[in-house]
């Protein structure tokens, strides 16, 4: 449930626990006086899923460096290096069984 701020016309500022479902409220629990919600500046957000965690970064940081060691092959492959090319691939594939 969200905490909503009001303004009393008599109190001031106070914060009150409702749902979202409940209608705003027109009248201070303190002093009876006149109520008014207000917009908060200050909103508590919570970001869930993937690419909100540190962790995260570190899994793309892993799938970037295998990226480049294709990169690796693929550019031994096109120099025409097919020695190169089977050695760099040796290691690549070393690489990828280790991180999994």
């Amino acid at each position: 449930m969200p905490i909503y701020e009001y303004e009393c016309e008599n109190c001031g500022k106070f914060d009150k626990l409702q749902k979202f479902s409940d209608e705003a409220l027109k009248v201070c629990p303190t002093c009876g006086g006149k109520a008014e919600r207000i917009i908060s500046k200050n909103v508590g957000i919570v970001f869930k899923g993937s690419g909100w965690y540190a962790t995260d970064s570190k899994v793309k940081d892993q799938v970037r460096s295998l990226n480049k060691e294709r990169q690796k092959d693929n550019q031994a492959l096109l120099d025409g290096d097919v020695s190169g090319y089977v050695k760099q691939a040796e290691s690549t594939e070393k690489k990828i069984s280790e991180s999994i």
